[in-house]
């Protein structure tokens, strides 16, 4: 059988140029592996929140330490800095769909065999008038693809954001907090164990508002995973 052509790109035999540093590449993605480098790499983080800390001897941040979150874990292995904040803006709020491979790429570099034990996979949801502005829930665009390159379930349905809060960005944590407070309804989980996707995760307050109310119907166990934690 004929081996399918994956891009036009690769039909052609064209370089690709990445849309960092514009210069030609071989590999049919769209960074180059000079600019993916430049990516910055957590280290010593939080076992809960992903928050880097000084050195390995601590497991927990002090605010995990203080307020366990309601989620069990956040998955990722980038800061939001460099080049990669630059990405993830324009993925979000410049329509960059194109982008989405990318991020999935990056993200799966943090797969573990944990998560091959998912029930389902769920994006953070977006209140319909947020979507209807932006066009798209970016969490779910990386949801679903990274349910297909698994194979597990990817559900929609089961959460939804029910008031239109306002922007998140500007707000300290507790501003935060009471921003989401009853902004999100679940309906009784058929699941175990739940990945809630996001692009990502700053102070946490979105990601355990949505597990909250995951767990209150019956989800054991809730992992954040997402493109990249801001400190």
């Amino acid at each position: 059988m004929r081996q399918k052509i994956a891009s036009i790109t690769q039909w052609f035999s064209l370089p690709t140029v990445c849309i960092l540093c514009h210069h030609n590449h071989p590999k049919p993605v769209a960074i180059c592996e000079k600019c993916a480098i430049l990516f910055q790499r957590l280290e010593n983080p939080c076992r809960y929140c992903n928050r880097p800390l000084p050195n390995n001897d601590f497991l927990l941040c002090g605010e995990c330490l203080r307020n366990r979150p309601a989620f069990d874990r956040v998955i990722t292995k980038y800061h939001f800095e460099g080049p990669l904040r630059t990405l993830l803006h324009e993925f979000k709020y410049l329509n960059a769909l194109y982008l989405r491979t990318f991020l999935v790429q990056l993200m799966l570099e943090s797969y573990d065999e944990e998560l091959a034990h998912a029930d389902c996979i769920i994006p953070i949801p977006l209140h319909k008038q947020r979507i209807r502005q932006r066009g798209f829930n970016q969490a779910a665009e990386l949801a679903k693809l990274l349910a297909q390159k698994l194979h597990i379930p990817y559900d929609t349905k089961i959460c939804k954001k029910i008031t239109n809060t306002l922007p998140q960005v500007g707000l300290g944590a507790d501003e935060r907090r009471k921003n989401l407070r009853h902004s999100f309804i679940a309906k009784t989980a058929p699941y175990r164990y739940v990945l809630l996707v996001d692009d990502l995760i700053t102070t946490g307050s979105t990601a355990n508002e949505v597990s909250l109310v995951l767990k209150k119907q019956g989800v054991k166990r809730v992992d954040i995973w997402c493109c990249a934690r801001a400190s």
